[in-house]
Parts: C-alpha cells; sequence; structure tokens
C-alpha cells in the first residue's frame, strides 16, 4: 500500500511539473508573439511648408539625427518647435526628452533677421460704457479723424513697432485689427505678460483664445505695443502695461 501511495505522489508532482513547464512555454511563446511598439509619424512644419516627417515609438524620445536638419535657418535663429502654429509657449516641445503618444505636426518658429515692411494701419477696436471706446463700438463707421485716435502709430524703437497709450476702464473689451477690418484680429490669446490681475479673457464668436476679446478689470492709463512679420503673422507679439490711473478725467 505505501508503495502506491508513493507513486502516486510522484505521478501527481511530475504531472505538476510538467504543467509549470507548460505555461511557462506559453507565456514565453506570447511574449514573443506580442505586437511591435506601435510607430508615430512626426511631421515638421515652417508655417504652410512641410519639412519632413521622422518616425518615432509611443512614448520614445525623437533621435536627433531626426530632426535637426529640420532646424537649419539662413539669416534668422531657430527658437523651437511648438504643437501650435501661433507658438503658444505651453505647446512648446524639448525634443531632447518630450514623448508622443500620438502623431502629431510641429511647427518651427525660424526668426530671420530682416523683416518686411508693415505697410498696414493697426487700431484697438472695442467697446465701453464710459472711455473713448464707446465711440469706437467695434471698429464702426467713423471718419478717418475718430479713426487715428484709436491707431497704434510706428514707435522708431524697432522695425515694425506700432504703439498706442490710451484709458481704459473696468468693463472695456477689445481686440486688435489693421485697416479698420476684422480679417486676422488679434485678441486675448496674442498677448503675452498679461497680468491677470489687470486684463481677462472675455471669450468672442470664434470660441479660440487668440481672437478672443480682452477685458479690463483695472480703470488705467494703458500703453498696447505691436511688433509685427507681415510674412508670418504667427511672430507677431502684443503688450500692454497700465501706466497709471487713467489721465483723461
Amino acid at each position: 500500500m505505501k508503495k502506491n501511495v508513493f507513486v502516486t505522489k510522484a505521478i501527481a508532482l511530475t504531472m505538476t511539473a510538467i504543467t509549470m513547464i507548460g505555461g511557462l512555454a506559453a507565456c514565453g511563446a506570447a511574449k514573443a508573439q506580442e505586437a511591435p511598439k506601435e510607430e508615430l509619424t512626426i511631421t515638421f512644419m515652417n508655417q504652410d511648408q512641410t519639412l519632413g516627417t521622422a518616425k518615432v515609438g509611443v512614448d520614445e524620445v525623437l533621435d536627433k539625427s531626426a530632426y535637426e536638419g529640420f532646424e537649419k535657418v539662413e539669416d534668422g535663429e531657430f527658437n523651437g518647435w511648438f504643437e501650435t502654429p501661433t507658438f503658444i509657449e505651453a505647446s512648446k516641445k524639448d525634443l531632447s526628452k518630450d514623448t508622443f503618444e500620438k502623431d502629431t505636426t510641429l511647427y518651427g518658429d525660424f526668426r530671420v533677421n530682416t523683416v518686411a515692411e508693415d505697410t498696414r494701419h493697426w487700431y484697438i477696436a472695442g467697446t465701453s460704457t464710459k472711455g473713448s471706446l464707446e465711440l469706437n463700438n467695434w471698429a464702426a463707421d467713423l471718419s478717418d479723424e475718430e479713426k487715428a485716435t484709436f491707431e497704434l502709430v510706428p514707435t522708431g524703437n524697432a522695425t515694425n513697432e506700432f504703439a498706442l497709450t490710451i484709458d481704459l476702464y473696468e468693463g472695456d473689451q477689445f481686440q486688435i485689427i489693421h485697416d479698420w477690418a476684422w480679417d486676422g484680429q488679434k485678441g486675448f490669446g496674442r498677448f503675452t505678460g498679461l497680468d491677470d490681475t489687470q486684463m481677462e479673457n472675455a471669450g468672442g464668436l470664434s470660441g479660440e483664445d487668440n481672437t478672443s476679446n480682452v477685458q479690463v478689470k483695472v480703470d488705467g492709463n494703458y500703453t498696447i505695443t505691436l511688433t509685427t512679420n507681415p510674412d508670418n503673422q504667427a511672430q507677431d507679439t502684443l503688450t500692454i502695461v497700465r501706466n497709471s490711473d487713467p489721465i483723461g478725467e
């Protein structure tokens, strides 16, 4: 009887070992059959021009050789890759460490040293219940003389730099336009360094920050400065600085 018990146990142990070996083999086979890591396509752009593409795995860093050739620029400098064509700072990618989870288009910020002269006329357009923007009324039908009071004029300090100093009041809303027309207007998202205690995003019909109205939160005398590149409007910059309390009172 004891002999039979020992035989039975031996057989059971043998079967267990076979099962374990089979399981390990199956696991190894499953790993061998795993699909290769998904490969993504990264597209590099200079405005509307496609510079080229590169392949990279999900959550992997691009090899520098895959894109460094796209960063060369004559008579200027390269200032980085962005996921937005308007170079929103939050969308900037550091390709030496950032990774991707899906196919992505990147826009290069290429700054040339020689910029074409901007011959357009730039204006503030907006509305107010107290200040001069009440007359403006979102670029209403005004005389040339009246329009001139809302114009950002060349400063002479830098190429294509325009500025306007104006009293603005709490609740006023505005954007920046060229030639008293609404194509290519510049709203909240186009300003840099906004003080959120003084200005806020009031939204707009398009639903996009770049064309959203800027709303004033604090009365003041402000200077708005615009610098443009007629060949690449994504490189246009806007700032607004509070100088003092309103001076027209």
